[in-house]
């Protein structure tokens, strides 16, 4: 497959925006839990700044995500984008489960950062 530039940061800004959203989580839970300043990730969600491999990993990471299943779902999303038929909802309900183990891993986060 091909990329355009600017489709593919199109889509990597909406796969950590739905996936931030997928796990209900605030840009500073995601600050809290990825070492990565709310501005910056504010900034990246917005489209305004690409981040670096690095980030991406710290980001992936965050969202429990491998690298691997992170490039699936932008792979996934792409020509979906370039077609006019993707779709973003951040309404989509969460299991009680997975937002419980979320929100005490972003607990245990803050709490490491006191020491």
């Amino acid at each position: 497959m091909e990329y355009n530039h600017q489709t593919l940061q199109e889509v990597i800004r909406l796969v950590f925006l739905e996936s931030r959203h997928k796990r209900g989580l605030t840009q500073n839970d995601l600050s809290i839990i990825s070492n990565i300043t709310r501005q910056f990730i504010s900034q990246v969600e917005g489209g305004k700044r690409q981040p670096s491999i690095l980030t991406l990993c710290a980001l992936a990471n965050a969202y429990n995500l491998s690298l691997t299943e992170f490039f699936s779902e932008v792979d996934r999303i792409y020509p979906l984008i370039e077609t006019g038929n993707f779709v973003f909802s951040h309404n989509r309900p969460l299991a009680a489960e997975s937002n419980k183990k979320m929100q005490d891993y972003i607990y245990n986060a803050k709490r490491k950062k006191q020491y």
